[in-house]
């Protein structure tokens, strides 16, 4: 593959604050490209590793939509698959929320060089996400967190010196005055079928997708089993709630709380498959060749930064509103705790000229 050819498989939002377009760019089309003509039994590996930030979180997904599609002969997720998809999916999430912690926040939240986890072999036990995130019990920080996330947020920073707690502490100032109401993305069976109709009938929708008409956000503040998700109007509110998954994640809560994932029939030979994971939900939609089921005739992936980086979602507005010319000095770091909060899977550029 040429340089070139790279280059324009590349995906990339171009940043620029002030401006009522503040959002543009995006991600072309790669799984229908990738996957077209292919054997169905191929597309887990292969969009696992072309999505590789989160693969295991895209592998799960082909899976659910392709065997819902049709692929196999009989199609049931038994108690021991969905308890290893589970798991699968949690240490993942962990894994992308730890690192987006210790190498983005850094950069996004606080200007400075992203740092190395520390004790990486024992990421994965409560004992080092206490220690080195919450800095204290997991069940104590949530209790704390679901009766009044500000109050816990704000308490946490003065008292705790774990690296995320000192930089939301830094980083207050400016990320917790910006306000934006969220607008959670619904995932329940009536708006699953919705969402399954509007990605068939078109594909460009996963360039833009709404619901309902409108952008929607996606995020560990919006996961649909929390009562307070409206109440996650800032963007250190937005990052905060990734510390409490985190906690949640500690707490072993594998109740209500626990990562969801599922797939539904949409037609003969077509299904969507979807998944809870680090950034929000993902969707994946496979239609199978007539007459050959073997064989995939067009898939489409519907990934959390599409609907974040929407250009007239929530985070595009918010950025509109921001004056590169403000006399205080915090533009950048502004720009930065949106960015943050939002958390693209894929690069950006931050643009003032011309705003």
């Amino acid at each position: 593959m040429t340089a070139a050819m790279l280059a324009a498989l590349a995906a990339q939002y171009r940043v620029r604050p002030g401006r009522h377009d503040s959002i543009t760019g995006g991600r072309p089309p790669l799984a229908a490209a990738l996957l077209r003509g292919q054997p169905v039994a191929t597309a887990a590996a292969r969009l696992s590793a072309l999505f590789s930030l989160c693969g295991l979180a895209h592998r799960l997904c082909a899976e659910l939509a392709v065997g819902a599609a049709g692929a196999s002969a009989e199609h049931k997720r038994d108690d021991v698959t969905n308890a290893a998809h589970a798991a699968m999916l949690m240490r993942e999430t962990l894994a992308v929320h730890l690192r987006c912690m210790w190498t983005d926040w850094p950069v996004r939240l606080a200007a400075a060089a992203p740092h190395t986890l520390p004790d990486v072999e024992s990421v994965d036990s409560s004992d080092w996400l206490e220690r080195h995130v919450l800095g204290m019990p997991a069940q104590k920080w949530l209790a704390h967190w679901t009766d009044d996330p500000r109050g816990c947020l704000a308490a946490w920073c003065a008292r705790a010196a774990t690296f995320p707690a000192r930089l939301l502490a830094a980083c207050r100032a400016h990320a917790d005055t910006m306000r934006a109401t969220p607008r959670p993305l619904i995932i329940d069976e009536t708006r699953l079928s919705e969402l399954a109709a509007a990605i068939a009938e078109s594909p460009v929708f996963a360039h833009a997708p709404v619901q309902r008409g409108l952008p929607a956000e996606t995020g560990v503040w919006t996961r649909s089993d929390d009562p307070r998700a409206l109440e996650y109007d800032t963007p250190w509110l937005r990052i905060g709630a990734r510390v409490a998954e985190v906690a949640r994640l500690a707490a072993g809560d594998d109740g209500p709380s626990a990562l969801r994932f599922g797939a539904r029939t949409c037609a003969p030979g077509e299904a969507l498959g979807w998944c809870e994971m680090s950034r929000g939900v993902l969707l994946h939609w496979v239609r199978l060749a007539p007459g050959d089921a073997a064989r995939i005739e067009d898939y489409r992936v519907v990934a959390p930064t599409e609907w974040n980086f929407h250009g007239q979602g929530t985070l595009a507005q918010a950025l509109s509103r921001l004056d590169p010319a403000c006399g205080d000095g915090t533009f950048a770091a502004r720009v930065g705790a949106w960015m943050g909060a939002f958390d693209p899977c894929v690069a950006y550029v931050v643009d003032t000229d011309g705003a």
